[in-house]
């Protein structure tokens, strides 16, 4: 991946292509920029002596007072080492490549006065698998992402004399599983460590690259998510007999919601020769009007998700291109010049040392924010279904808890077996838990800012601290969907069994006059065996008709798409055919989820992108 001042249009897929190890090269056209602008401020400012901030002044309250030239690195130095004070565990390795890249293409776009030995020295690190151990916690997101970038900044500055192993920031070399010392990792990877110079520890840590690096490749992972509950919808309104027009383009063109019409298309794309589906379509075979909501408006709902994530992509990648520092180096006009006297030979240079607010955090906050809240949105519809299915009323004749009923194959197996087993009511129960725990996850902290700095950073974004969940939360809705698609899976099982698709045709005056007077005389006769068998008279007794139409094996299959799904499940969570220990092979199955094997199946099996 080559970085070079001009280029814009980095994409989130370009952050996970780094984050994943892909190598990185700084263009030579940009080293060159780097250097020249480099001259021109350093001119200026030596020369002009004008105080400016993140040069020859101190930070925060220290604002006014001036830094001796002779020690102008030392206080960047200072700055990192004092701002890397993160605690709890540390964060994912992929996340950490994330930020160094984020960070090197802020700092190559020429606005940070940085030298191009920091933007070498994390581009060595990345190609030679040097990754700092970053500390969760500690970023408020206001100036930045302060305490976590401060830690990577770190691994790159030399040890001060004096300082011992334990003074030294952590970092993983390669793949090995512990880390080491960070004057091992760069010794091991022969990439010298460096000092600083004016401004480079600020240009370092001012931005949000960390929130920046954790929403991104999370968006990443719910946009696949986001289509894999659109797998599971497909998949859960076959079973459940549903209907597949709410999906048609013509009716989603009469309210063109983006997310809505995208999401119905590839609803109706795995819908697409679903012959289940075609053997209730009319409507005198199962009497059917209109599907629940969680089918029927299942593309309006994800729809929205689809849009949210959307709009997050846009912010991210925005982010993802600009300049985050703080200050901003921008070309001396000639009206700026004149307004503050000086010398017109600076005119066009890089010497104008802007102060203002790019590091705060709030766009990528919101960006966060939205994510989350698809995981809840997309999670309580999957888990509506989920409450469904176990549920004998209204799951269209699949038994309570979707158990295995032998007697569909032997009429002689004893009655009361459904007393000695539990088939999957308590998935439903786990899908439940992790809804609410997805809830519980979406506090909207961008709108509880906490004050820092003594009042200075009096509105901070707490970016980070809802990156750092929104990435917690992702496994919990892969978990969610596994259910779901182990219960679907389950369902397609029991259909293939069944006699054929419960009715609620509608009959003629004359038909229901006829059945009730034969529901009268098998009531009489059924209350006269009962109470025979009981010793005792029985009054409240009712016979009552199931009308169903007959299929053929052929009729019982999902659509094609769906059936390269559910074998895919069905290797990992095959069918409860008895009680037996689920939790493993739920675990299992929610991993192949969250590494989006549904998608990839169903791309296979159609041939291309869903």
């Amino acid at each position: 991946m080559l970085i070079h001042h001009a280029k814009t249009g980095y994409t989130l897929e370009d952050v996970a292509a780094v984050a994943r190890g892909e190598a990185v090269g700084l263009a030579p056209e940009t080293r060159a920029l780097l250097d020249e602008r480099r001259r021109q401020v350093e001119a200026y400012v030596a020369e002009t002596r004008s105080p400016s901030y993140g040069f020859n002044r101190g930070f925060g309250h220290n604002v006014d007072q001036p830094v001796p030239p002779d020690r102008c690195g030392e206080l960047q130095e200072n700055l990192l080492r004092s701002h890397a004070a993160g605690v709890g565990e540390h964060a994912p390795r992929e996340v950490v490549r994330a930020t160094m890249f984020i960070r090197a293409l802020s700092l190559s776009r020429g606005h940070s006065a940085v030298r191009p030995i920091v933007i070498d020295t994390l581009v060595a690190m990345l190609n030679r698998g040097v990754t700092p151990c970053v500390p969760r916690y500690g970023s408020v997101g206001a100036s930045g992402d302060l305490a976590p970038l401060s830690h990577i900044g770190l691994v790159m500055l030399e040890r001060r004399p004096g300082e011992g192993p334990g003074d030294d920031e952590m970092a993983w070399i390669g793949d090995r599983p512990d880390p080491v010392p960070a004057e091992q990792a760069m010794g091991e990877a022969g990439i010298p460590r460096i000092s600083l110079a004016a401004k480079e520890g600020l240009a370092f840590n001012n931005g949000a690259g960390f929130s920046t690096a954790l929403a991104g490749l999370a968006c990443l992972r719910a946009e696949d998510l986001l289509k894999t509950a659109a797998v599971a919808t497909a998949m859960s309104t076959q079973v459940f007999l549903g209907a597949d027009s709410p999906f048609r383009a013509d009716v989603h063109a009469l309210r063109p919601h983006a997310g809505a019409g995208a999401v119905a298309g590839w609803i109706a794309r795995l819908l697409d020769g679903s012959p289940l589906i075609a053997a209730h379509r009319p409507y005198d075979i199962d009497g059917e009007v209109q599907d629940p909501y969680s089918i029927r408006c299942a593309a309006q709902v994800l729809g929205a998700c689809h849009d949210m994530l959307s709009s997050a992509r846009r912010t991210l990648e925005v982010e993802i291109d600009s300049v985050t520092d703080n200050p901003l180096i921008l070309p001396l006009s000639a009206a700026q010049a004149a307004r503050r006297g000086e010398d017109p030979r600076w005119i066009g240079q890089f010497v104008d040392i802007v102060s203002g607010g790019h590091f705060h955090g709030m766009p990528v906050a919101v960006a966060a924010y939205n994510v989350l809240q698809t995981l809840g949105i997309a999670a309580r519809l999957s888990q509506m279904r989920c409450a469904r299915y176990v549920d004998g009323r209204r799951n269209k004749g699949m038994n309570e808890d979707l158990k295995w009923r032998d007697e569909w194959q032997d009429p002689s197996v004893a009655p009361g077996q459904d007393a000695l087993s539990s088939g999957m009511m308590v998935p439903e129960y786990v899908s439940a838990s992790l809804t609410n725990a997805i809830w519980g996850a979406m506090m909207p902290s961008h709108l509880l800012s906490i004050s820092t700095d003594a009042g200075q950073e009096d509105h901070v974004s707490m970016s980070a601290t809802l990156a750092i969940r929104l990435w917690d939360t992702l496994p919990r809705l892969a978990e969610v969907l596994a259910i779901e698609l182990a219960f679907a899976t389950q369902a397609a099982a029991i259909r293939r069994r069944a006699a054929g698709i419960p009715s609620k045709i509608t009959l003629t005056a004359r038909e229901q006059e006829e059945l009730s007077e034969l529901r009268d005389d098998l009531t009489r006769e059924a209350r006269r065996l009962l109470s025979d068998r009981f010793a005792r008279p029985l009054h409240d007794v009712r016979c009552d008709f199931t009308v169903s139409h007959p299929l053929d094996d052929s009729e019982r299959l999902l659509s094609p798409a769906c059936e390269a799904v559910r074998a895919r499940v069905a290797e990992r969570f095959p069918t409860v055919t008895r009680d037996r220990y689920l939790s493993r092979q739920l675990r299992d199955l929610a991993a192949w989820v969250g590494e989006g094997g549904p998608v990839r199946a169903v791309e296979e099996a159609l041939g291309g992108p869903l």
